[in-house]
């Protein structure tokens, strides 16, 4: 069997990996190019297109025992592409890892190899997938709270408060605003992951056109005080990949979030508003918006 060689993710490779993650990647954000490439720092992500199949190897998660992967991308039998990434495995004298796998692509491995793996659902790698049609507008019962927050945001605000589409000349400031807000917010979170996140929203926002993102920047008098952006996973899903308010204007973090669907991501169906990471107060904020449903997420390791 021939060997799968891997190589980085570089920003000429997203486009023809878009290709398998839009056509097969179910609207998982782990799924998305764009974080492929501009989340290295994390997960170091390799890929091979081979056989007309995308194999992603997460190098950074790799360790003594196990080489981690992502679910095979791609038509064709399921049994052979996993068996792919067990031959690449054992050429390192290591067994594999999947993380990340949505629930068919879980089933798909049981089915192929039963009893091989073990095979656990992580509740803090599910993600929130919500109609844009429900969260552009905040419509229903279950969320007329959400529509008098923001309507209590346009009361106190107004004329004063603006919101539009970023273009190339709103990118200085919103970054301007990113670096404030990660001074304001180290010290009360997880200082490593911020720093993390602040880097990679560097790099997106620096090649932002390049990556056909979309998004918003509300100001209020003139300044820059929240802003959001995505891109599109497939024709159904949208992956709102950043959102950034300050914390100290009421409800500014659902106005963000009803304009950045209403304005970028009502070509799809859904928006998918990622995982939660186990972190209780950001879970609590997503359940509160009423998901469509989750998309349940699983880790899958070799026995023995």
């Amino acid at each position: 069997m021939d060997r799968i060689e891997f190589s980085q993710v570089k920003l000429e490779d997203l486009s023809h990996i878009y290709e398998y993650t839009a056509a097969f990647g179910e609207g998982s954000c782990q799924h998305s190019p764009v974080s492929m490439w501009s989340l290295s720092e994390k997960y170091g992500d390799e890929f091979c297109i081979k056989d007309d199949v995308l194999y992603i190897l997460r190098s950074n998660l790799c360790d003594d025992e196990f080489r981690v992967y992502l679910a095979p991308l791609g038509e064709g039998d399921k049994k052979n592409q996993f068996e792919m990434i067990l031959e690449d495995a054992r050429a390192y004298e290591k067994k594999v890892k999947f993380i990340s796998l949505t629930e068919s692509y879980a089933k798909a491995l049981d089915a192929s190899f039963p009893g091989e793996f073990d095979i656990e659902e992580d509740i803090n790698l599910n993600e929130y997938i919500y109609t844009t049609q429900r969260m552009s507008t905040f419509s229903g019962n279950k969320l007329k709270k959400r529509r008098s927050e923001v309507n209590t945001f346009w009361n106190i605000f107004g004329d004063r408060a603006k919101v539009k589409i970023i273009d190339d000349k709103d990118l200085d400031d919103v970054l301007q605003f990113e670096r404030l807000w990660l001074v304001n917010n180290c010290g009360k979170k997880d200082d490593l992951a911020l720093l993390r996140e602040y880097r990679m929203i560097q790099k997106q926002l620096k090649e932002y056109d390049t990556l056909n993102l979309s998004g918003i920047v509300l100001r209020i008098d003139g300044v820059v005080q929240g802003f959001g952006y995505g891109r599109k996973l497939s024709d159904t899903y949208y992956d709102a990949i950043v959102e950034k308010g300050n914390h100290d204007i009421p409800h500014i973090y659902k106005v963000l979030r009803q304009e950045s669907v209403k304005q970028c991501a009502m070509d799809c169906v859904y928006v998918n508003m990622e995982e939660d990471l186990g972190i209780e107060g950001l879970r609590a904020v997503k359940y509160a918006y009423k998901p469509e449903f989750l998309l349940h997420k699983y880790i899958a390791s070799k026995k023995g």
